[in-house]
């Protein structure tokens, strides 16, 4: 009998558990508009330097983008203000500069809010009147720092999923992106679902939904998970390996 299960190394880089503070659900207005319509475009910002949690927000509404952010990331920044004709993608970049954190665009709808991989060089005009906020060194994308426990049921529910999903040709993970949310009670049952971010057909969303939904997983939640769990799928390529086992190899 073949093990099916595929190895929680290639699954992590599969589905990604984060603690979102910011899911913007107006990019399900996009699914029938062509790719990259929203980010081209030129718009009028108007965004004063403020919490930075609060700016990304009203970003999100204005551009209708999905951002994913890990909250502990955000906590004690403040934007860049962006005032004038900008780009979506241009204006992300700008209102994060000092803050220590940068936009990880996953697509031309969708970034992810990551902390810088290497500091900017100073720059001799400025230096002194921009203070760059500290990035903590040891906070994972997905915002669970180094809680062991929910580190490892982060594990558990990506293995699970992924089973799930590469069990169904409609579902199988490798040439599309989704942005889902679910909620998990204290017995280990899915109880709630939500489709953030479409994969673009109504027939395999309601699949993927029902995947969520059948989940079978191993045990309740740790305490302090933060709910809902919010899970990002990337198709294949870009470091990003898919390895669901043969449909007529399972069992």
């Amino acid at each position: 009998m073949t093990d099916s299960r595929a190895p929680t190394s290639v699954v992590t880089l599969v589905v990604c558990l984060m603690l979102c503070a910011l899911t913007m659900r107006g990019a399900r207005a996009q699914d029938a508009a062509p790719a990259g319509s929203q980010s081209a475009r030129t718009m009028q910002f108007d965004l004063p330097a403020q919490p930075l949690a609060l700016t990304l927000q009203a970003f999100g509404s204005m551009t209708e983008m999905v951002l994913l952010a890990p909250a502990p990331l955000l906590e004690g920044r403040t934007s860049t203000a962006v005032s004038g004709d900008y780009t979506p993608h241009d204006a992300l970049i700008q209102l994060l500069e000092g803050t220590g954190l940068q936009a990880d665009f996953a697509g031309p709808e969708e970034a992810m809010i990551v902390a810088q991989t290497a500091p900017a060089a100073p720059n001799t005009a400025t230096a002194g009147l921009v203070q760059t906020q500290p990035v903590p060194t040891a906070l994972p994308v997905d915002g669970l720092a180094d809680d062991n426990e929910q580190r490892a049921y982060a594990a558990m529910i990506q293995e699970r999923m992924t089973e799930a999903l590469c069990a169904q040709d409609v579902t199988r993970p490798g040439n599309y992106r989704l942005v889902a949310q679910m909620r998990i009670d204290d017995h280990g049952a899915v109880t709630d679902t939500d489709l953030i971010a479409t994969s673009g057909s109504p027939r395999r969303d309601a699949a993927i939904e029902q995947a969520l939904r059948s989940l079978k997983l191993d045990s309740a939640p740790p305490p302090g998970l933060p709910e809902p769990v919010t899970i990002l799928l990337r198709p294949s390529g870009n470091g990003v390996h898919i390895n669901c086992p043969p449909l007529g190899k399972r069992g």
